[in-house]
């Protein structure tokens, strides 16, 4: 199977794209992987996508951009974080989802 799918049948000649929320790098496996915190999984991922910058996640279920969490306003987030920081003393951000 090709990356970003599996089968878990011997000679089976179909390949199963995983689901969303999980992902498969690597061809030839009998299963998918669960996605990375700070990242999400579209459906038949071969790769991990990375929460864009001013969102987060600690999720590792995935399977859309939308399920990163904006940062709060005070905080940011840089690509790929699993958490949001709070901006630095005599700095603020008065915006949600900043980076």
């Amino acid at each position: 199977c090709a990356k970003g799918s599996y089968t878990n049948e011997t000679r089976q000649g179909e390949c199963t794209p995983c689901a969303g929320g999980t992902y498969q790098d690597e061809e030839g496996k009998t299963a998918c992987e669960p996605c990375e915190a700070g990242s999400y999984c579209a459906v038949g991922a071969a790769a991990a996508l990375p929460c864009e910058a001013g969102s987060y996640s600690r999720a590792t279920d995935n399977d859309e951009q939308e399920d990163c969490t904006p940062a709060d306003p005070g905080s940011f987030a840089v690509t790929g974080s699993i958490e949001q920081t709070p901006c630095s003393p005599g700095t603020f951000t008065a915006l949600a989802g900043q980076s």
